[in-house]
């Protein structure tokens, strides 16, 4: 059965961006007589609450959008991340790290724009032999370990939609990329244990997700999902990336960036044809 999800953050409002991506979804299954899961990404206890995630609710039925079952929260599951994460120290590919906390805070949202963002930075490995424990701090996953334990395989994926340079059809990445472009990443906070990546990863599995709909700008954060699931035995679902929604500066719209609510569009008196016109749906 199709089955894909639609898994927004309650740290804010959600804006034309959200709309745009849920909306493209929704169509996605509704096409395929599949079902839409909603999943509240709600991690980041710090920046989460209730009011935010309530309003999501209320955006999403103001798109008419349905889905099939209960949302799942994952704050709720944090026990069955840590339980992924036993496997993966069990399998000796992860260490103790007690580096920077902006790398820990970044651990907690998706990321994106990885090659238009000058700024990211790769981490070097400064505590891969330091032997620190992962019940006492934040978790890395250890890259040369895990390739080992792959035998160096490649990990691949199918697009069935683009990604930000076009790309389409089967995607071939080596370990070796991910150590390039990414280094050993976090994959859990040592207070929750548990990380964007190994949590999205744990949760696709565990919904039965068949199609991964979602924007191009995490692309290129999509190896880093496959690997986790090698790493699991875990099934690899197809990805449908699609174009973003940008501002006048042609920027992503981000509610960092200030960008306008849904909540605020309807309240001044927006139709939901205009925003469906809006977005060119």
């Amino acid at each position: 059965m199709f089955i894909s999800r639609f898994a927004p953050s309650p740290t804010g409002f959600l804006h034309l961006g959200h709309a745009y991506s849920a909306l493209l979804t929704y169509d996605l299954v509704k096409k395929n007589s599949g079902n839409l899961i909603l999943r509240i990404e709600d991690i980041d206890i710090t920046r989460c609450n209730f009011d935010f995630e309530n309003q999501i609710y209320e955006d999403l039925k103001w798109l008419e959008i349905k889905w099939d079952e209960v949302p799942l929260r994952q704050s709720e599951r944090l026990s069955i991340y840590n339980y992924n994460l036993r496997i993966l120290e069990q399998k000796n590919l992860v260490y103790g790290c007690n580096c920077s906390r902006s790398d820990i805070k970044k651990a907690l949202s998706a990321p994106s724009n990885l090659f238009n963002n000058s700024k990211i930075h790769v981490y070097p490995g400064t505590c891969r032999d330091k032997k620190l424990p992962i019940n006492k701090h934040n978790v890395r996953l250890n890259l040369t370990k895990s390739k080992n334990y792959l035998k160096n395989q490649h990990l691949n994926f199918f697009e069935q939609g683009n990604g930000p340079n076009g790309e389409k059809g089967y995607q071939y990445f080596s370990i070796d990329w991910i150590m390039k472009n990414h280094g050993d990443f976090i994959i859990a906070r040592k207070d929750i244990k548990t990380s964007y990546h190994l949590s999205v990863t744990v949760d696709d599995a565990s919904q039965n997700v068949t199609h991964i709909s979602r924007g191009n700008d995490l692309f290129y954060v999509t190896p880093i999902q496959i690997l986790l699931q090698k790493l699991l035995n875990l099934s690899t679902p197809l990805y449908v990336h699609h174009n973003l929604i940008k501002d006048e500066n042609e920027r992503k719209l981000a509610k960092t960036k200030g960008a306008e609510s849904l909540l605020n569009l309807k309240k001044s008196g927006k139709s939901l044809k205009q925003i469906l016109t809006t977005l060119g749906l």
